[in-house]
């Protein structure tokens, strides 16, 4: 069986696991890439595109099993849209010196860029991937799933004799054998025995670790125990405070291992280095870094943070508080997402899209699908409806086809990229809709045509609505004819919504 790439929780012991810290710090693209028709025709060629990580972004396309079964295979393409890993894996990892893929069938492998290109990595016999370099050092394992690390030359430097590793952290790492945890340095040397029950990875100099007796503390680079083994639970140092539990109950301590306050909480964890959460009779509030209260025990929920903006939950509806504690989006969604590139995907009332942080609403259009709304690594927005997909800007302006050439029919002295399996034209290349649409976020404006147009494409759906509900009286069961209901009462919405706005 293949080892699955996985993670750590980084609360250790805690009521409440939360995937904070590594996405609070993700900022916004200073530079935009330009938007060509080429690069509109990638967002109907690819079901998703990520943001780029050191000049590439993983991709997926749609594809069916031998069975008929909907699922999808991922790639990479560089920020001139060219495929440089070719979307035929089962699962990619872009991580900080290579992209791990993981093939349906077969070695996982691992790519690096070399003299301009991404390049297979060769790797010492019998072995495979398991991660990226971290610290110059890349996880492998054999074939008895033993792990150990390889260098950047390919020479295996740490031997393969771990049931479990990590990756590189301020150049140690946690290692697991037999059940035990500890860390070894670049070098493969023991810094600590391997004889604890959970060790995370270092932070500002300190890891977290858990003893035989279930209590955590901290060691240092050299393996000393400087904060001693006595909470109940404890979380990393991801900056000056990290709160801990004490005889049930929680509160921040330094570096030294005192608190800085007194204990008081059921409950404590990590937003960002300046924003702890805690609960209180079931309700969620923010202290700072002193643990002085920004906001009182108020939320029902809490569902994450990103980019300093928490996600938080009352009475059934969703807002965001910045690292302040501050109610900066009040809580009027019904779903959000957190902050991804300066901007979240949220629904309210039946509608999918876009806010920024200051909460102006990008676009929200009609739909009963949380995912019909995205955001592409090259800082556009897409949504899908009736088989068709969207293009915004980060203005809420259209883009496909609104005073540009339809993507894969570009004019004579308009060329796409070469290279790669998505350039250029012919049968790879997917052609936008041809109908064009007004500004989400412009007035009303007058276009006869346009209107005309949408009014056909309504007209259309009406029509194959009404064919699906004398179905429905047939088959009143069928969940499929159900879903194409829906699926062109949304594209009669988005047409009314589009024939308003030419009026």
């Amino acid at each position: 069986m293949k080892p699955v790439k996985g993670t750590v929780p980084l609360l250790l012991g805690a009521t409440i696991a939360l995937s904070l810290l590594s996405a609070c710090s993700g900022e916004k693209r200073s530079e935009k890439i330009e938007i060509t028709p080429y690069i509109l025709n990638l967002h109907l060629k690819y079901s998703f595109i990520d943001n780029f990580k050191d000049g590439l972004a993983r991709v997926m396309m749609k594809t069916k099993t031998e069975s008929g079964r909907e699922t999808g295979v991922f790639g990479c393409i560089d920020e001139e849209g060219h495929e440089v890993i070719p979307c035929i894996y089962e699962s990619v990892y872009i991580e900080p010196g290579g992209v791990l893929v993981v093939p349906k069938k077969g070695d996982n492998k691992l790519f690096v860029r070399r003299d301009g290109a991404m390049q297979e990595f060769p790797l010492p016999y019998g072995l495979e991937p398991a991660g990226g370099f971290f610290d110059g050092r890349a996880r492998v394992y054999d074939e008895d799933f033993l792990y150990g690390y390889i260098d950047t030359e390919g020479n295996l430097v740490v031997p393969c004799r771990y049931n479990q590793t990590d990756d590189y952290s301020e150049g140690l790492a946690v290692v697991e054998q037999n059940g035990k945890k500890g860390y070894i340095d670049l070098d493969g040397n023991e810094v600590t025995p391997i004889v604890y029950w959970d060790a995370q990875d270092f932070y500002n100099g300190l890891g977290c670790v858990q003893n035989e007796e279930g209590l955590y503390g901290y060691v240092d680079a050299t393996g000393r125990e400087v904060i001693p083994c006595r909470f109940e639970s404890a979380d990393s140092f991801y900056g000056d405070v990290t709160p801990v539990c004490l005889d049930g109950s929680y509160g921040l301590i330094d570096k030294t291992g005192q608190f800085i306050s007194a204990t008081r909480y059921r409950s404590m964890g990590v937003c960002t280095s300046n924003l702890f959460y805690f609960y209180e009779n079931g309700l969620c509030g923010f202290v700072d870094a002193g643990q002085n209260e920004l906001t009182p025990a108020r939320y029902d929920k809490m569902q994450g943070c990103r980019e300093g903006m928490v996600a938080v939950g009352q009475h059934g509806k969703y807002g965001y508080i910045n690292e302040l504690g501050e109610e900066v989006i009040p809580c009027i969604y019904d779903r959000v997402n957190w902050f991804d590139q300066g901007f979240a995907r949220v629904a309210r009332n039946g509608r999918v899209g876009y806010i920024d942080k200051e909460g102006h609403e990008i676009f929200l259009l009609p739909s009963n699908r949380f995912t019909s709304a995205s955001r592409s690594g090259f800082g556009v927005f897409c949504f899908q409806s009736g088989g068709e997909v969207f293009i915004f800007d980060e203005e809420g302006n259209r883009l496909d086809n609104n005073g540009l050439e339809t993507p894969g029919a570009a004019s004579s002295g308009s060329e796409a990229p070469s290279g790669g399996s998505g350039a250029g034209s012919g049968p790879g290349v997917v052609v936008a809709p041809v109908i064009s649409a007004p500004a989400a976020t412009s007035g009303s404006q007058s276009d006869p045509s346009r209107r005309v147009e949408w009014e056909i494409r309504r007209n259309r759906a009406i029509e194959e609505l009404a064919r699906l509900q004398m179905k429905l009286i047939e088959n009143p069961n069928s969940a499929s004819i159900k879903h194409n209901i829906q699926a062109q009462q949304n594209i009669i919405n988005t047409c009314n919504e589009m024939i308003a706005t030419y009026q």
